[in-house]
């Protein structure tokens, strides 16, 4: 039996839009998960008009990113978080 995917514990969302978007340089970008108790997290992007590897000194024009993140919390099969005694 498939398990049940369950729902984050919290969600964030954001877009953002530009008529016209350059760079100077190849930005470096990243995101990190850490913390306690344990968690299961997950990012991700929908671009328009904008690649995922900018080139420098580019101009792109009518650009579009919508930015999801989410996580829950882990619990242990007791129910308690595992980082609570």
């Amino acid at each position: 039996m498939a398990e049940k995917r369950k729902k984050p514990d919290i969600e964030f969302g954001a877009t953002v839009k530009a008529k016209e978007m350059r760079f100077r340089e190849v930005p470096e970008t990243k995101v990190e998960f850490f913390g306690d108790p344990d968690h299961e997290s997950g990012h991700g992007d929908r671009r328009e008009n904008l690649p995922d590897e900018v080139e420098p000194n580019k101009t792109y024009k009518d650009v579009r990113v919508d930015y999801r993140l989410a996580s829950r919390l882990v619990y242990d099969d007791e129910g308690k978080d595992e980082g609570s005694g």
